[in-house]
């Protein structure tokens, strides 16, 4: 968990893993550089699973980063310092890990939005197409995975997948869980998908978030979406046509949200970017047929939009 002047919201985060039922776990807490009034309430917390650390300003990946540094679990996770975790969610990650094995577990969510009223979380219609499906081949699993989310929240990941890959998250970059996504499920070998939402997912209402604005931080995306491709590009798994298709269809409808909310004058900036970006990529990657996984029923959509931008 990471943290960045997070003040009173942060307690119950902790408090939502510090109370999981399943109580081998230890939670490391990133102070990313906060202020006085979060760094008291840190203090208060007593409990030796916890264990802090500090470290300058340096942004929401560093500080993950840093944490996966210093991990010791056999299974790695991460919470927003705004989210919760279900009293149960360990117990159950736990049960399905001890049952199958697998390296890469991926659960579902719950969103509060506006209203504060909980719903489905985004990537909930590709949790129903791979119950559906029931793929029982690695690579269909790995492909309906990629269609998920990607976020950071939603994944038990053994700390084996991440050494093998070198993975972090890429500093200085918005937009950074789709890169850590992709390379996660690159190079897991099992995946299981948890039908249980143990995790909420909320929408703050007086501090803005990333997906809350539409300022110059939407053009991250290009360059990460870039870095993605290129290294799954140079993994065994961009083989797989299913997979391949899955990871267009993720970045193309993050790369056209931002196109659409980004301010009028920095749209024709955003489109020449993203032009050369599409340009450069692998033409492999702007062919999705009709067996990739595509929950939302947006491949032709979005082609076409890609269609467009290299127009």
């Amino acid at each position: 968990m990471t943290t960045f002047d997070d003040r009173d919201i942060l307690v119950q985060s902790v408090e939502s893993v510090l109370n999981q039922t399943h109580e081998d776990l230890e939670l490391l807490l990133v102070d990313d550089g906060s202020g006085p009034e979060t760094k008291a309430l840190i203090a208060g917390f007593d409990d030796p699973r916890l264990k802090l650390l500090q470290q300058a300003n340096d942004g929401l990946s560093s500080a993950r980063n840093r944490g996966l540094h210093h991990a010791s679990g056999d299974y790695i996770c991460f919470l927003d310092a705004d989210d919760t975790r279900a009293p149960w969610a360990f117990a159950e990650a736990a049960r399905i890990i001890e049952e199958t094995g697998t390296e890469l577990l991926i659960v579902r969510g719950v969103y509060s939005g506006e209203r504060t009223r909980l719903e489905v979380f985004l990537d909930e219609s590709a949790m129903e197409g791979y119950e559906a499906e029931a793929p029982e081949d690695l690579a269909d699993r790995k492909a309906w995975a990629m269609s998920c989310e990607p976020q950071s929240a939603n994944k038990f990941i053994h700390r084996d997948v991440i050494a093998r890959g070198a993975l972090r998250f890429p500093n200085d970059h918005f937009f950074e869980d789709i890169l850590f996504h992709t390379m996660v499920i690159a190079h897991a070998r099992s995946v299981e998908i948890c039908a249980a939402r143990s995790f909420t997912y909320f929408q703050r209402q007086l501090r803005l978030q990333l997906t809350a604005t539409s300022g110059t931080a939407r053009f991250d995306i290009i360059g990460t979406a870039r870095v993605t491709f290129q290294l799954f590009e140079q993994h065994p798994e961009f083989n797989n046509p299913r997979q391949r298709g899955a990871l267009a269809i993720g970045a193309l409808r993050l790369l056209r949200w931002c196109d659409e909310s980004i301010p009028a004058f920095h749209r024709f900036a955003y489109r020449m970017a993203l032009r050369q970006t599409l340009r450069q990529i692998n033409p492999l990657f702007l062919v999705i047929d009709e067996t990739v996984p595509d929950p939302r029923n947006e491949r032709h959509a979005l082609m076409q939009y890609a269609r467009e931008v290299l127009q």
